[in-house]
């Protein structure tokens, strides 16, 4: 795919250890050191060191943790990626992103609010929080 004469590179997706494939259902937890595909359903969070994948036919209703994730499919909860999230034209996610980058194509939906790049630092005490915000707590 090309913007403006220039070829795009998405992220480098991690080879694909576990499927959970269309007609299997998951209620609980997944969690795995190696790339997950899920074109079936999840109930429950998914959580990866690698990538995760989210085919067109794929639905995750709870949270998505790992490096780096594409989504064609549905999640409805929320996302937190150390890398790169990318968001299809197929895909939708209901709920809060983090991400390090995001790319979000024609026709993709989000829904929710996002946090881009590295995370601010939290004050630890009331001293460190500017004077115009310390009336807020």
């Amino acid at each position: 795919m090309s913007w403006r004469g220039r070829k795009q590179t998405g992220p480098t997706i991690d080879k694909i250890e576990t499927v959970v494939g269309r007609s299997c259902v998951v209620r609980g937890d997944l969690a795995a050191d190696g790339a997950f595909r899920i074109d079936g359903t999840i109930e429950g969070s998914v959580e990866s060191r690698a990538a995760v994948v989210i085919g067109e036919s794929g639905a995750v209703t709870g949270n998505v943790r790992a490096v780096d994730v594409l989504v064609a499919g549905k999640v409805h909860g929320n996302v937190c990626c150390s890398g790169h999230l990318d968001i299809v034209s197929t895909g939708v996610i209901e709920g809060e992103i983090e991400a390090k980058s995001l790319r979000v194509e024609t026709g993709g939906v989000f829904a929710g609010t996002s946090h881009m790049g590295a995370k601010p630092a939290a004050p630890e005490s009331a001293a460190e929080v500017p004077p115009s915000l310390s009336a807020v707590r």
